[in-house]
């Protein structure tokens, strides 16, 4: 879960990051394209050569770098210092969670592979609840570098327990299923797959990116009440998270992965164009803004994972990962450069960003369906 709060907390920490360090608002998607395009990249190189590394000693490592990431990150003097931190956070960080769904994947039985998904996936929530509320709320007492502080005295005690528990019996996986290089070449060629990822995760991102500022200039809910609009969606992810996951392994990946993005379009388009609300209201419709975005994850992973033959499939999550980190880096960079803040501090464009993500993400059920009917043709 660090690794996640530390991806997740660097957007609504974002006007903290503004006035402290003098950065203008197109910096934050920078920081997240150094983050995904890190992540992307290291992610691509471990798909051609995880079968060399065992499994134990590739996770104490990665969490090793990811702890001198947020060394660097809460010592950052300036931009430049925080986006080469970022680069390296997104190097160890975003590898971790490409890591979880490729073994979920390799080692729960299709019938049973969304619901096991949809627990993973409560790790965001678990993040959103407790981690980005907690600190939010400690970087508006200390500053903006104290969470990534608390996060480094986390990690440290972690990684021992890593050390300890982690079974060398199951530190590596079989070649084949490892994505070396020959594997690799052949995902390339699965475009359709990685089409839907791009237009799943660059739809979510391209809002959630800058959510955090236009909920504060925007939609007036103040840095005191913006914690609570996390803690909300988090507390409402733990619930439908799993549900989502189960209702895909009973009634289908397709049938619920079209359910969910038609439910997300009505809050894309009303969050992406809120005036100022009551407090409670705007916590309300954030919170119900960032579930639905993240619940069409859960039906779309699962539909993913059942494309790849079994012999590939943990390199082909591996270089899925990549695939998602990448298009929520070009997701959030696209989106920087339609939106803009007028003399009151107002996010303007964020409509227009909202109209864009609906289009995108009506063109992912049209993938979605593509894919599915070819799998069951094969």
């Amino acid at each position: 879960m660090t690794h996640l709060v530390d991806f997740m907390i660097i957007m609504p920490l974002g006007p903290q990051l503004l006035r402290a360090l003098g950065m203008p608002p197109t910096a934050l998607g920078q920081l997240v394209f150094a983050y995904t395009l890190s992540a992307g990249l290291t992610g691509l190189a471990l798909g051609a050569t995880i079968h060399r590394f065992s499994r134990r000693t590739l996770l104490l490592a990665v969490y090793a770098g990811f702890a001198l990431a947020l060394v660097a990150t809460f010592t950052a003097g300036g931009f430049a210092g925080l986006l080469l931190a970022r680069v390296v956070a997104g190097a160890c960080g975003g590898v971790l969670s490409s890591l979880v769904h490729a073994t979920v994947a390799d080692h729960v039985v299709p019938e049973r592979r969304a619901a096991a998904l949809g627990k993973v996936m409560t790790g965001h929530a678990l993040a959103s609840v407790i981690g980005v509320p907690l600190g939010l709320g400690i970087a508006s007492a200390l500053g903006w570098r104290a969470p990534f502080a608390l996060l480094l005295i986390l990690v440290l005690p972690l990684w021992h327990v890593a050390s300890r528990c982690v079974p060398r019996a199951t530190e590596a996986l079989p070649a084949a299923a490892s994505g070396p290089v020959t594997g690799l070449r052949g995902l390339l060629a699965w475009s359709p797959a990685f089409a839907l990822t791009f237009a799943v995760s660059a739809s979510a991102y391209a809002l959630v990116a800058y959510f955090a500022p236009y909920w504060l200039g925007t939609v007036g809910v103040g840095e005191a009440g913006l914690p609570f609009v996390f803690l909300a969606a988090g507390a409402l992810s733990l619930y439908t998270s799993p549900r989502l996951g189960r209702l895909a392994d009973r009634h289908g990946r397709l049938k619920v992965f079209i359910c969910a993005t038609l439910v997300s379009v009505p809050t894309i388009a009303l969050a992406s164009r809120s005036g100022p609300l009551p407090t409670w209201i705007a916590v309300a419709l954030g919170a119900t803004f960032l579930v639905t975005l993240y619940g069409r994850w859960i039906p779309a992973l699962a539909l993913l994972s059942e494309w790849p033959p079994h012999s590939l499939r943990g390199g082909f999550m591996m270089t899925n990962g990549v695939v998602t980190q990448l298009s929520m880096g070009v997701g959030a960079m696209l989106a920087g450069r339609m939106i803009s803040i007028d003399a009151a501090g107002r996010l303007e464009g964020f409509g227009q960003v909202g109209d864009a993500a609906i289009v995108v993400s009506l063109c992912a059920i049209l993938i979605a369906w593509r894919l599915a009917r070819h799998i069951a043709q094969r």
